[in-house]
């Protein structure tokens, strides 16, 4: 505990909990009211730790959507509990990180999504060419708490330490004004979660190495390579039933499947075959995902300036596009600019609404009168038209680079520009 409450390790805490500038928990105090409230009330909070009587507040529930549909359930700590939980997550990450497996991807300061995917693309390469994708049913919600607090007290000795914890576990949850007890699960959005996730899925990546198996997980997803689908429902079987009876959790057989690495997903992406040998490119979901985002900002009903409808594609293409860079289908980003474009000429068509204006307008970016009147006057759909010499020509793309727009293959391929 003194290591926890130290003033180095609580600095860094601090920087990194009010650096994330995420929302308020129960007590409606964010970024900005927090450094108040730690200089206000710090020091008894700290004897609090020191002497185990520390009690963490109810932890405030907001669901998100899912990219594949339905909800996750995500649960916000109060920035004063949030800076607890970061400072514990920091010192035990000392204690675990450099014992979990070299498979282990997620949540890992020296790991990552990347490093996942080139390793599974290593897998498939040297003939495993079949995978079992395993899928954790409501993983976070359901892991046990006494099976969690017995594989932490194998190493952590401080019983103060393992109280908060168990603590922190059973913090009450708090929905549309009424709070319940937690009995299972451990919140997905504090800092401490992720941590105590690899904890408990450890002992799978244990149990895998020591069964020869080639694998990655991330988080709660986890893929095994093997070299045939006879081979991947035997292990399909063999594995659920270990996590099942001795990890406590439960396989979603529906979710779970054997398949070929090209009709599988893999944290966004997926596999194809190349020339020589299989490579990385975009799942299907994640461009549909990608263009649903991109139709929310060129939606013409909405009154969104120009402007702000750039600034947003190009905060969405700067994520998206680091994230996805590491595709070798480049192909799929040239598609996916071109469509982009004809949403935005859409929007400029749109807003153009009468004909003298498009004459105007049309005639402003250089087109000669007649044919700017011609063109005005086209009686094409508003989406032929985004594809025809009319806005093509007049909205080409220097234009729209001119304006703002930031294209995927600029951020993808920067020599391009």
């Amino acid at each position: 505990m003194e290591e926890i409450i130290s003033k180095s390790n609580m600095q860094a805490a601090y920087g990194q909990v009010t650096g994330n500038k995420g929302a308020a928990g129960v007590d409606g105090i964010g970024v900005t009211g927090f450094p108040g409230q730690l200089k206000a009330e710090w020091e008894a909070i700290r004897t609090k730790l020191e002497t185990g009587t520390y009690q963490p507040q109810a932890v405030k529930r907001v669901t998100i959507p899912k990219p594949n549909g339905g909800e996750r359930k995500l649960g916000i700590p109060t920035y004063m509990d949030r800076l607890i939980q970061q400072a514990i997550s920091q010192e035990l990450t000392k204690m675990y990180d450099a014992e979990f497996s070299e498979n282990s991807y997620g949540f890992r300061s020296e790991k990552n999504a990347h490093q996942a995917l080139q390793k599974a693309k290593e897998y498939i390469n040297a003939g495993y060419s079949h995978v079992v994708d395993l899928d954790l049913a409501q993983f976070f919600d359901r892991v046990n708490h006494d099976y969690l607090m017995n594989e932490l007290s194998r190493k952590v000795q401080d019983k103060r330490v393992l109280k908060l914890i168990h603590k922190i576990l059973r913090a009450d949850i708090q929905e549309q004004g009424s709070s319940t007890p937690c009995k299972q699960g451990v919140p997905q959005g504090g800092p401490l979660s992720p941590l105590l996730s690899n904890i408990i899925l450890d002992k799978l990546d244990k149990e895998l190495e020591k069964r020869g198996h080639r694998f990655v997980r991330y988080a709660d997803d986890v893929s095994i390579y093997v070299k045939s689908k006879r081979a991947g429902e035997r292990v399909m079987e063999s594995i659920s039933t270990y996590i099942e009876k001795e990890l406590k959790l439960k396989v979603n057989i529906e979710k779970s499947s054997v398949t070929r690495p090209w009709f599988s997903k893999l944290l966004g992406f997926t596999f194809y075959h190349k020339k020589v040998g299989k490579g990385i490119s975009v799942h299907r979901k994640s461009i549909a995902t990608y263009k649903d985002k991109i139709r929310q900002i060129t939606c013409r009903s909405k009154p969104y300036a120009m402007e702000e409808r750039m600034m947003q594609i190009r905060q969405l293409n700067q994520g998206w596009g680091n994230y996805f860079k590491l595709s070798e289908a480049k192909s799929v980003f040239d598609d996916l600019d071109s469509w982009v474009r004809s949403r935005i000429r859409l929007c400029y068509w749109k807003q153009w609404k009468r004909v003298r204006t498009r004459v105007e307008q049309l005639r402003r970016l250089g087109v000669k009168p007649n044919k700017a009147y011609w063109w005005a006057n086209t009686r094409n759909g508003y989406w032929r038209t985004v594809h025809s010499p009319i806005l093509t020509t007049a909205l080409n793309n220097a234009f729209l680079k001119k304006e703002g727009l930031l294209c995927l293959k600029d951020i993808i391929i920067p020599q391009s520009r």
